[in-house]
C-alpha cells in the first residue's frame, strides 16, 4: 500500500503523486472502496482516481536510484523490438507502453530511434507510429528516471546520454 506523498508510475498518466487515500463520494465510484487519489506530476490538469485495490496492476511504485542507475547500465543489454509488418510491430509498441515498465519503454525506444535512423539515412521519411511510440515512451521513461535520481525531467535525456558514453568508453 503506498501513502500520500509517495509517487506511483501510472500506466497511462506516468509519475503521479498520491495526495489522499480514502473512500470516494462521487456517484461513479464503489462508496465501499478505498481509493488513492492522484496528482500527475507533469501534467497540472489532471486528478486519478485508482483503487487501492490495484487489482488490475495499474499503479506500480517508482523505480529507486539505485534501480535506475542499474537500469541506464543495461540499456545497451535490452533488446529492440524487430517486427517488419507495420500492424504487429504497432500493437507490440502499445502492449509494452501499457507493461508499464522500464525495459519496455527502453526497447520501444532503442527500436523507434534505431528504424528512425535507418529510414533517413535511406533517404526515407520516419514514420508516424515510431515518432508516435518513441515520444509516449520517453515521456513515462524520463519522468519516472527524473523522479527516481531527483533531476529535472527536461536534463535526464542528457543524463543518460552521458551515462551510456562513460559505459561505452
Amino acid at each position: 500500500m503506498f501513502k500520500i506523498g509517495d509517487y506511483v508510475t501510472h500506466y497511462k498518466e506516468g509519475v503521479c503523486e498520491v495526495i489522499d487515500i480514502g473512500k470516494l463520494d462521487m456517484r461513479c465510484s464503489d462508496r465501499k472502496k478505498e481509493y488513492y487519489t492522484l496528482r500527475p506530476l507533469y501534467d497540472a490538469g489532471g486528478t486519478l482516481y485508482m483503487p487501492v485495490a490495484n487489482e488490475r496492476n495499474q499503479i506500480r511504485g517508482v523505480i529507486t536510484y539505485e534501480e535506475a542507475r542499474a537500469l541506464i547500465e543495461d540499456i545497451p543489454n535490452i533488446e529492440v523490438l524487430w517486427v517488419t509488418d507495420e500492424k504487429k510491430r504497432e500493437a507490440l509498441y502499445k502492449e509494452a507502453v501499457f507493461k508499464n515498465q522500464c525495459k519496455e519503454w527502453i526497447a520501444i525506444i532503442k527500436t523507434s530511434y534505431l528504424r528512425k535512423m535507418d529510414r533517413l539515412s535511406s533517404g526515407k521519411k520516419s514514420i508516424n507510429v515510431d515518432d508516435k511510440y518513441l515520444s509516449i515512451a520517453e515521456q513515462f521513461l524520463y519522468g519516472e528516471l527524473a523522479v527516481a535520481l531527483e533531476i529535472p525531467r527536461e536534463k535526464i535525456r542528457k543524463y543518460v546520454t552521458e551515462r551510456m558514453g562513460t559505459l561505452e568508453a
